[in-house]
């Protein structure tokens, strides 16, 4: 795939992730929590249907937690909360990407760490 398909692609999925971001209301954990959730499902649906790859994923959310206060505010939410959410809750690439969140916040690993590392030996 050329590098302009790959830019189209990635900027088609940024604009339907930013477009189906859901309310997280006025500080409201549980909104915030599983509006994030919503969005990294829809992520996931999108790379299992070969829309975009993990790799454009995760780009398209670190662009959200820049340009989109709302997206923001939920993964913040999520990664400070994330050992409190029980495994299997959140798609892979939304764990991944909270973790990674969390680990530029100086946070400690939590329970879903093992859950990307076994996916990862999956894929390999």
């Amino acid at each position: 795939m050329c590098e302009e398909e790959q830019e189209r692609k990635t900027t088609e999925a940024y604009e339907k992730l930013l477009k189906n971001m859901p309310s997280i209301g006025f500080i409201n954990r549980k909104k915030r929590i599983k509006a994030y959730i919503q969005l990294a499902e829809i992520a996931d649906y999108m790379i299992e249907s070969n829309e975009i790859n993990e790799d454009q994923a995760l780009f398209i959310f670190s662009l959200l937690m820049r340009k989109c206060s709302n997206f923001q505010k939920a993964a913040m939410m999520t990664a400070l909360t994330l050992n409190s959410i029980g495994k299997g809750v959140i798609s892979p690439i939304g764990v991944k990407f909270s973790l990674d969140v969390r680990k530029n916040l100086s946070l400690p690993s939590t329970h879903h760490s093992d859950e990307i590392t076994n996916s990862d030996e999956k894929d390999a």
